[in-house]
């Protein structure tokens, strides 16, 4: 409390070192914007400024030999002159742009027979309708083509596609460019039908970042608009508007600048969210401290007076808000993942500095001339006129405290077991904007032929093997049969099917001497006898982590147990989805960690500012329901746990405790003032229920024009923000009065409201 004393008299009467000291700061970040930090290395997961190089680096997947991106074709019938001609065409023209690199068909799989002959399996173009028919069967056949390259029902065609990454000079060269070369090819064959699209990781990244870019412009834009426009019509009054915009704007603009200094702002997700994040913290502490200065001004106080008196009344408030919010993102610190440590510590650092934004601006600049008339309107309030019209509420709550305590801890525990069923997941689809072609084509794909992702099975063996020893083909073959047995994993692919692609009658475990016939870079793909190693790729569908994982666990199960079968060798699934699963499982379980961390940090800090262990308990239940509607609020529309959504749980559990601390504050004034404990829940309430009703309202209106985005996951990140708020302000306007009432130790007089 002395702090704050002495921070309200330097702000309010040293008014001239308060404007040094922010000039001071205001020019280090201005310095900050400016500094141009050095690009990452290629081991970094962000951007770096050469186009390509970006790219390649933030769709890389670990796998050495995957494909760019995937040129989807449709066509009625593959087995027609026209059509194959055609589809010769469109991979011409693709070939002939610099940075493709390579592109695989159907056209360019060899076939091989017991005389090493090698042929292409489509006919030339003027080859007989026979021929063509022959073709059908050879290709129908064919382990490379069936499932791999070809649908089933042989309609649709992949493409895989690689980039020579020097050539890449933009965006568009790994996308739109390279899919309107080859619809152009197409359209100058009209005799055949061809419906071309394209997917992969490069596309469906690029189109995911399309999206982010532009929704990231437009919603701040419209979000700032809106707030600055709901705050005009809440406070009446320009001046208070601006006074108020202007401390968060502050707060953004030094924190922006500290953050580039610091090599922060490489991370997308802080240099996204903290902008959006700040301008709400800021006007939520901002409004607090905006209404109580122009209802002292409106009581006659001077404009210094006015100014050091909010700072005196709400400063602890504000200081603790934002001490709890901070805490909250610290905690991030303990996740392992240095993307989550890095959003955490950008966040915690932007929350105290901005902290330091309102606590100066707004006194600072009340306290001048602008103070003069800052309280003009303060007479047309709506909220605080309705909020009277409103007293019956909180006389229902202090009759019935008891029952209104009871349904609050009873709502918790049943929205908490609800919210217990929440379960980690990631899906492709939940981060492509709706409508994306690059993921209709996937879908597309997914259907076709089981997906475009890949999980491999990995054999080794050592020196104890003989390279040509049947027990190597023996302990593939099993291993293949592993996934075949699962539904879930798509088309299986190994040595063994291309060996079984020769004639004759011999089992396939003897056909060892075909191997000589095979082209070295396909065998090495399969089968690496120098290097002892074999793999099986499998594809799996954009069905999300949680359908997959308990089969990969099972698949591991049945490896684990076959390899006792085969001394000398080792049997692992690896592959992106794979380990795409287990970081996800340990990052959400980082990130809920957490957050158990920050809400027992936050609760420790309530207990010690409030001195009081009771008060420190009572504020468990309206810090925790609004979380566990919101989690029962995904469960219900079947929204997963992944990282964002537990990033979202972090930013609302700051915002749902800053409400609890405000109402407490005025509450536990009006408590030392007058002993009484249900007129100092009305006095509380009467005395920032306004405030805390207009931060709602504010905030749910920012958050809320986000869930237009195209994009999935900034829906689910707003809808879990409205929700939570909505039911943060439930928790502090109806269950914390009654909780209070019900269980304060202070004397409990009845008396009734002015």
């Amino acid at each position: 409390m002395i702090l704050i004393q002495l921070l309200a008299d330097v702000v309010t009467r040293y008014r001239l070192l308060t404007a040094l000291a922010m000039a001071i700061a205001t020019a280090f970040a201005i310095g900050g914007h400016l500094y141009v930090p050095p690009p990452p290395s290629e081991s970094d997961s962000d951007s770096p400024a050469n186009t390509g190089s970006r790219l390649r680096i933030a769709t890389s997947e670990g796998e050495g030999n995957a494909s760019d991106c995937f040129l989807v074709v449709e066509t009625d019938d593959l087995f027609k002159p026209a059509t194959v001609a055609a589809l010769r065409h469109v991979v011409a023209a693709i070939e002939q742009q610099p940075y493709v690199d390579s592109v695989m068909w159907v056209d360019t799989i060899p076939v091989l027979n017991v005389f090493g002959l090698r042929e292409p399996l489509l006919p030339p173009n003027d080859a007989s309708l026979e021929r063509f028919e022959a073709a059908r069967d050879r290709v129908m056949q064919h382990p490379l083509a069936m499932g791999q390259l070809l649908s089933d029902d042989g309609r649709t065609l992949l493409m895989p596609i690689t980039f020579d990454w020097l050539f890449v000079t933009s965006d568009a060269d790994c996308s739109q460019a390279l899919l309107q070369a080859a619809r152009d090819a197409s359209a100058s064959r009209p005799d055949a039908s061809l419906n071309i699209q394209l997917t992969g990781r490069v596309p469906l990244y690029i189109a995911y970042q399309e999206a982010f870019d532009r929704n990231h412009r437009k919603f701040q834009l419209i979000s700032y608009s809106l707030v600055l426009g709901l705050a005009l019509l809440l406070f009446r009054g320009i001046r208070a508007v601006a006074v108020v915009a202007a401390a968060p704007a502050f707060g953004i603009m030094w924190t922006l600048g500290l953050l580039n200094w610091m090599d922060e702002l490489s991370n997308p997700l802080t240099s996204v969210v903290v902008p959006v994040l700040l301008t709400m913290v800021g006007l939520t502490d901002g409004v607090h401290l905006m209404v109580h200065i122009r209802r002292a001004r409106a009581d006659g106080m001077s404009p210094q007076e006015a100014s050091r008196s909010a700072v005196m009344r709400v400063g602890l408030a504000c200081a603790l808000t934002s001490l709890t919010t901070a805490i909250g993102f610290a905690s991030l610190l303990v996740a392992q993942s240095e993307f989550v440590r890095g959003f955490g510590r950008g966040c915690a650092i932007g929350v105290v500095v901005t902290f330091v934004a309102v606590i100066t601006t707004i006194p600072l600049a009340c306290s001048t001339w602008l103070g003069n008339n800052i309280h003009k309107g303060h007479e047309h309030d709506l909220v605080g006129h309705g909020l009277k019209r409103f007293g019956w509420l909180i006389e229902f709550v202090l009759r019935r405290a008891k029952l209104v305590s009871m349904i609050a801890v009873l709502c918790t525990i049943v929205f908490g077991i609800g919210a217990a069923q929440l379960r980690p997941d990631d899906r492709m689809q939940d981060s492509q904007p709706t409508g994306s072609e690059a993921y209709q084509a996937l879908a597309h794909c997914d259907k076709a032929l089981g997906g475009i992702e890949f999980v491999r099975v990995r054999v080794e063996w050592d020196e104890s093997a003989d390279e040509n020893s049947a027990q190597i083909l023996t302990a593939i073959q099993d291993a293949e049969q592993i996934l075949t047995d699962e539904p879930s994993l798509r088309h299986p692919l190994s040595i063994l099917n291309i060996l079984a692609s020769f004639p004759g009658d011999e089992s396939v475990t003897n056909r060892l001497a075909f191997l000589e016939l095979l082209p070295e870079k396909t065998k090495a793909s399969y089968l690496d006898t120098k290097q002892r190693v074999a793999e099986i790729t499998v594809r799996i569908q954009d069905l999300g982590i949680a359908h997959y994982e308990p089969i990969f666990l099972r698949v591991e199960q049945r490896l684990s147990e076959l390899q006792t079968r085969y001394p000398g060798f080792n049997l692992t699934l690896v592959g992106d989805p794979v380990k795409r699963g287990r970081n996800l499982y340990r990052i959400v379980t980082d990130l809920a960690s957490s957050l158990g961390t920050a809400a027992i940090t936050i609760f420790i800090v309530m207990t010690l500012a409030y001195r009081s262990l009771r008060i420190g308990l009572i504020t468990l239940i309206p810090n925790l329901f609004p979380l566990v509607v919101t989690a029962c609020m995904m469960v219900l529309f079947g929204h997963p746990l992944e990282i964002a959504s537990v990033c979202a749980f972090t930013v609302c559990l700051g915002i749902a405790v800053d409400d609890t601390i405000h109402f407490l504050t005025q509450y536990r004034s009006e408590v030392d003032r007058h002993g009484n404990v249900e007129q100092a829940i009305r006095d509380a309430f009467q005395g920032v229920g306004s405030a805390m009703i207009i931060t709602t309202f504010i905030l749910i209106t920012g958050f809320g024009t986000v869930l237009t985005s195209d994009l999935p996951g900034q829906r689910y990140f707003a809808a879990m923000a409205v929700s939570t708020i909505a039911a943060a302000l439930v928790g502090d306007l109806v269950f914390l009065p009654a909780l209070l009432a019900t269980f304060s130790r202070e004397k409990r007089v009845s008396t009734k409201s002015n």
